[in-house]
């Protein structure tokens, strides 16, 4: 006989349903952590898909091979932007400071001034073609007859005083050179004494005088005659030459005056009573340098204005053909010593042949 459930103990009773309930629990938990499976696969994918997202966002690197930069040219500083020859001529007044007999410009004023631009007018009319550059040749390395107290036989100028030359040439637009006669002192070392001027002012420019010069200490200025050699003059057109592309300045004039005849060609060039400048021929031509050989020479005799243009002739027009180691000429001439026999006048000075580039007025 079957018993109705209500009938069974209650431990038989409720069995069923306990397993049941045991059963939702199970499933709940495994849908749960079905869930949480899935939920956690989700996040991952997500995240995942993020970084490549941010990875792919950025562009890839790609090495190209990227060009080397090429650097703007520097134009190259020409020293003959500016430079004075041959387009120019120069109408210069000689002096040493303070010393009136020496030349018009002893000492600086508006006559003095007034003076040169009138003297250079007259070429000016008589030339256009070349433009009156005007200068003043100033004495600054002095020759003496005594030793003095480094036993050159010579003397600065103060430098005040050629400071003041240096501005006043600058403010009326003149050249400045710097004129060298040495007596015994050391080439080399009296020029670089006064290099700096020129490296600094483009233009100030360097004369030397060989009639004062006595590099081997075998003579007194004003007492003995000179004597120099090429060996002499060579190292100082080198150190002139590398001025202009050293300092971006404009290229330099150097002018070498000439007094007395040249020894190429005698039995003993080294004779001072002979020549002046013993082996002229072994002048070293550098292109970066304009050199100009200036005849020095003194007139006031009879016969003066015919010999001056001779000399001329010969120390320049006549080397320059036989050494071609020399581009121009210069000429001077004394206001008040050759009036005894009547100074040359400017028509005169512009016959010489070649005509001269650099005409020199002392008293």
């Amino acid at each position: 006989m079957n018993q109705v459930p209500s009938q069974l103990p209650l431990a038989q009773r409720n069995l069923p349903r306990r397993k049941w309930r045991w059963e939702r629990v199970a499933l709940v938990a495994g849908v749960f952590l079905l869930l949480t499976i899935v939920i956690i696969t989700s996040v991952y994918a997500i995240v995942s898909n993020f970084r490549n997202k941010a990875v792919t966002s950025s562009p890839p690197h790609i090495h190209h091979q990227v060009p080397t930069p090429v650097p703007t040219p520097v134009p190259t500083f020409d020293p003959t932007v500016g430079e004075v020859l041959p387009t120019h001529r120069v109408v210069a007044f000689y002096a040493v400071p303070d010393a009136e007999p020496t030349g018009p410009a002893y000492q600086l004023s508006a006559d003095m001034l007034n003076h040169l631009k009138q003297q250079g007018s007259e070429y000016q009319k008589l030339d256009p073609s070349h433009p009156v550059q005007l200068a003043i040749d100033l004495v600054v390395s002095v020759p003496d007859s005594f030793p003095g107290t480094d036993k050159t036989y010579s003397h600065h100028v103060d430098a005040n005083v050629i400071q003041a030359y240096v501005d006043y040439c600058k403010q009326n637009d003149l050249l400045l050179f710097l004129d060298l006669n040495f007596g015994q002192a050391s080439v080399m070392k009296e020029v670089n004494f006064f290099l700096p001027y020129l490296q600094k002012y483009a233009f100030v420019h360097i004369a030397i005088d060989p009639e004062w010069m006595f590099p081997r200490h075998d003579g007194i200025p004003g007492i003995n005659l000179s004597n120099v050699r090429a060996s002499d003059l060579n190292p100082i057109i080198q150190a002139v030459a590398e001025i202009p592309m050293a300092y971006h300045v404009p290229r330099k004039i150097l002018v070498i005056h000439q007094y007395r005849p040249d020894g190429d060609g005698l039995k003993d060039p080294h004779d001072p009573g002979q020549s002046e400048i013993a082996d002229k021929g072994n002048l070293h031509l550098d292109p970066r340098v304009d050199i100009v050989l200036h005849v020095d020479s003194v007139g006031g005799y009879v016969g003066d204005r015919g010999d001056k243009m001779q000399q001329y002739s010969e120390w320049v027009k006549g080397d320059m053909q036989k050494y071609g180691n020399f581009q121009y000429g210069g000429f001077k001439l004394f206001y008040h010593i050759e009036a005894k026999t009547r100074l040359m006048t400017p028509k005169e000075v512009l016959s010489l042949d070649p005509v001269p580039l650099v005409i020199t007025y002392g008293n």
